[in-house]
């Protein structure tokens, strides 16, 4: 068995998902991308591609990608579409995220 293999079936889902929790800002619209990525400013490259509004990464959460469903879950009123979510879930978030945002920059 090649070693990737390996790798695969120890941990699929942080294989497959990524291992890091990341939220991204649309700065026009304020919503609210929350997902799980290995590499989240490859995965802002990505969104940007495909959005004509500008975004910028609010947040990278290291070894914490397995929080994506349960905080998707805790914001779900304020879903837009997918894993976006209007600004005013930002108050929402689990404290210990909430704490380290950069409020200025989400204002500005």
């Amino acid at each position: 068995m090649k070693q990737s293999d390996q790798l695969r079936l120890r941990n699929p889902n942080q294989q497959k998902f990524g291992n890091h929790l990341y939220i991204i800002q649309n700065i026009s619209t304020k919503d609210l991308k929350i997902g799980r990525t290995h590499d989240p400013l490859f995965r802002l490259d990505q969104l940007q591609t495909a959005n004509a509004n500008k975004l910028r990464l609010l947040i990278i959460l290291k070894d914490q990608g397995q929080r994506e469903k349960t905080l998707h879950k805790h914001v779900r009123k304020y879903n837009k579409s997918g894993e976006w979510f209007s600004e005013a879930a930002l108050p929402e978030l689990p404290i210990d995220i909430y704490e380290q945002l950069d409020l200025d920059l989400i204002n500005s």
